[in-house]
């Protein structure tokens, strides 16, 4: 993990958990194991175990485009289970802020807590996603329960997912952005395979899953060999359909594959 932010900080990746106190700290070890891996020079590897208004300074200061959180959180599901959920910017009640922060001046910090206060302050990255894991122990003590352990080895390979696609999902949004704007709807073929892309990418973005989007990618390709876009077509539209092509093929081989 880097002492010192000696890059541009796109995605930060933080460790949410109480020090030595069972699979709650879980978090910690996360960033022990990810700060070793090969996640990108713009992905900043971070333990969040101090105040979460101490994170939110900390949120300011690296001031991320994204985020992946990475924590034990009890929920009463089976222990070892992971969960995967996007968070989307909302804006929260004066009253709940508030309470918020006062938990947070504290120094304590969970998961809801750094998003609350975060979202409170206005600085929650556009693009967080939060992997949790249920704790099988919550005991004082090192190390992790069997169940633990194994959520927090399949907790890293999401992490190490949630990082790869998120390129892909930025372009995602500005294909999404330029659609929804003032230029007029391709109704052309192409241009048909390509909303209903993007809908399988928002998808993906909610749920984690691929669903028909290779098979849409394919359609895409065929149809652009073939002629069947529209007639208005810029040189900055065939620029995106082609970087999200070719995102497409490389995440194939990474992220589904594994």
């Amino acid at each position: 993990m880097r002492s010192r932010l000696d890059t541009t900080v796109t995605t930060l990746v933080g460790g949410v958990g109480e020090l030595f106190q069972g699979d709650l700290d879980l978090g910690r070890l996360a960033v022990e194991r990810l700060s070793a891996q090969p996640l990108g020079p713009d992905v900043f590897v971070e333990e969040l175990h101090y105040g979460a208004v101490a994170v939110a300074q900390r949120l300011a200061e690296l001031n991320p485009t994204a985020m992946v959180l990475i924590g034990a959180v009890p929920s009463g599901q089976p222990p070892g289970t992971v969960r995967r959920r996007r968070v989307r910017q909302v804006t929260l009640e004066p009253d709940v802020v508030q309470q918020a922060v006062t938990n947070a001046v504290t120094g304590y910090v969970t998961i809801e807590l750094v998003v609350a206060v975060a979202t409170g302050f206005g600085i929650l990255p556009r693009r967080t996603v939060v992997i949790e894991v249920e704790p099988g122990s919550v005991e004082p003590g090192e190390g992790l329960s069997a169940p633990g352990e194994a959520g927090l080895a399949e907790a890293i390979g999401m992490v190490r997912d949630e990082v790869r696609r998120i390129p892909l999902l930025e372009l995602s949004d500005m294909l999404a952005e330029r659609i929804g704007g003032d230029r007029p709807a391709d109704e052309s073929p192409a241009g048909g395979t390509l909303v209903a892309l993007l809908d399988e990418l928002r998808q993906l973005d909610e749920t984690g899953r691929w669903g028909a989007t290779f098979a849409l990618r394919d359609l895409l390709r065929r149809q652009i060999a073939d002629g069947h876009t529209g007639d208005d077509m810029e040189h900055v539209d065939w620029g995106l359909w082609w970087a999200l092509l070719e995102e497409l093929d490389r995440l194939q081989g990474l992220d589904v594959l594994r």
